[in-house]
């Protein structure tokens, strides 16, 4: 009787997915400490005279895509079944200047087995001279072709190259870093990384992982992320961690399902759902307005020369 309530108050405290509520009180002091993040994070970066922003526009129908820049997926989800459409940035996948590869796989939708005819995928790189100002210049230009619907294909991949020019440098950063492919049990560290950000979430540890996140400063730099910038990033609510904000049936979801991906030329990992290709970490709640909501969280990985562990890039 005695193992069975052992068993019964570990399956109730033990694995728990649900998280705890703070008080006001406790939000606040971790507001007040989240700003002195901010200012570390603006003390690292530099402030350059121009800001020259490059993104990419996302256009797709009747095919789910993963889109990828310098072997780099997007930190979006583009897998679904729906047409979208998107302009996103992607200076933190650049690190420099020099040549760069747009690359696209177009996947059937997930009631079909291959690629129906009615897929439609365009892809540009839009340049910003200025990230705040009005002028913008496409660079480049990818078109799936239109026939593909007839060769049934269960996947089709294509690629074209584009210039920037950045007035900042960390290529060194995946340059120098591991390459995955040959660090040995890489899919169960990656597993227990993953683990640790989603018991992170259950706990409700919103400063502690930002805290952690720190060293992604870099990708601050790349961006040109202001005070104010980070103030959005790091104080607005986020329901991924229960920070100050009113749900309730907030539960995360089990790490299951998954496939690791292997990208950056071998020097990022990540892992996604096998049939769905979306991110596993996921969280549901519900707003106060009685809808119910999903959340997500997209990382990759990278494992610095001479370190034997896994960090945060995305």
């Amino acid at each position: 009787m005695k193992a069975l309530f052992l068993i019964v108050l570990f399956m109730a405290f033990g694995n728990n997915s649900n998280a705890q509520v703070k008080t006001e009180k406790e939000t606040e002091v971790e507001k007040t400490k989240l700003k002195e993040l901010i200012q570390q994070e603006l003390a690292m970066v530099t402030r350059y005279p121009h800001h020259p922003a490059y993104y990419v526009q996302v256009n797709k129908s009747g095919c789910r895509i993963v889109v990828k820049v310098d072997d780099i997926p997007l930190g979006y989800n583009f897998a679904e079944d729906e047409g979208q459409s998107m302009l996103y940035p992607i200076n933190d996948h650049l690190f420099g200047s020099g040549e760069h590869v747009l690359s696209v796989e177009v996947y059937p939708l997930t009631t079909r087995q291959t690629i129906s005819a009615d897929t439609w995928v365009n892809l540009k790189v839009i340049l910003f001279p200025e990230k705040h100002g009005n002028e913008r210049e496409m660079i480049a230009e990818l078109n799936v072709p239109r026939d593909i619907g007839g060769q049934k294909l269960p996947v089709y991949c294509d690629s074209i190259n584009f210039k920037s020019t950045l007035p900042f440098n960390h290529k060194q950063v995946l340059n120098t870093a591991k390459d995955l492919r040959k660090v040995p049990d890489l899919e169960a560290k990656v597993l227990a990384h993953y683990n640790k950000v989603r018991d992170m979430m259950i706990a409700g540890k919103y400063y502690e992982y930002s805290k952690m996140r720190l060293r992604t400063w870099l990708r601050t730099d790349m961006n040109y992320l202001t005070e104010d910038d980070l103030e959005v990033a790091y104080l607005e609510p986020d329901e991924l961690f229960r920070f100050d904000c009113q749900v309730t049936d907030w539960e995360a979801a089990p790490i299951e399902n998954y496939e690791m991906v292997i990208c950056g030329y071998g020097k990022l990992v990540y892992l996604r759902h096998i049939s769905t290709m979306d991110e596993v970490l996921q969280t549901t709640y519900t707003e106060i307005n009685g809808n119910e909501y999903i959340s997500t969280k997209f990382i990759a990985l990278y494992m610095p020369q001479g370190s034997g562990e896994l960090l945060e890039l995305y």
